[in-house]
């Protein structure tokens, strides 16, 4: 018979969600981890199986939540320009929030362990291709509406207000000041004209 979990997994994968965004993969030590999740050893490996699959999980629960509610308005039924232009806007006022000022949990790991840990590229390039077809989504409605140009497909712009968008979580980390970023998004945003 198997023992009943005694332990709330959702809090203990949001523990190791908010360590690793705080202190990257290699930065959280198993003890760190194991006081962040709230769990032994013995019932972190019985229910993980290791530090790789918790990060897993933390990358799913970290889009689960939208980015602390970021991404919302860019999954919405009907997005288009206004939520492309709102998520843009919540990104910036994310910055200035005490979790923003550590950057995107995707993007970290992306630089962290993209090269070198094969299970967790994939799990990072599915997080990222999720965010990309919500700005093509979106693009595709605003385009088929007329507030959007057509001057390029609906792809080719998600891609690129993706690789700006992930690039405000990077500027954010340098802490430029709430201006400069709204400055990069403007300018970012003149795509959509």
């Amino acid at each position: 018979m198997t023992r009943p979990k005694l332990f709330d997994e959702e809090a203990s994968v949001d523990g190791a969600m908010r360590l690793f965004w705080r202190q990257g993969f290699d930065g959280a030590p198993l003890p760190e981890l194991l006081d962040a999740m709230g769990l032994s050893r013995g019932s972190f490996y019985n229910a993980f199986g290791g530090k790789e699959k918790i990060l897993l999980d933390a990358i799913r629960r970290y889009m689960d939540v939208g980015m602390d509610g970021v991404l919302l308005p860019l999954f919405e039924p009907d997005a288009a320009r206004e939520e492309i232009e709102e998520t843009f806007t919540r990104m910036i006022a994310h910055t200035a929030s005490p979790e923003g000022r550590y950057g995107c949990l995707v993007n970290n790991c992306m630089t962290e362990l993209a090269t070198r840990v094969p299970v967790a590229r994939r799990a990072l390039l599915a997080a990222r291709a999720m965010v990309e077809d919500g700005f093509t989504r979106a693009v595709e409605r605003g385009q088929a509406e007329g507030t959007i140009a057509k001057r390029d497909s609906p792809r080719s712009i998600g891609r690129f207000l993706l690789n700006n968008f992930s690039g405000l979580n990077v500027a954010s980390k340098g802490r430029p000041g709430r201006a400069v970023l709204a400055d990069i998004a403007r300018v970012t945003l003149k795509i959509l004209d």
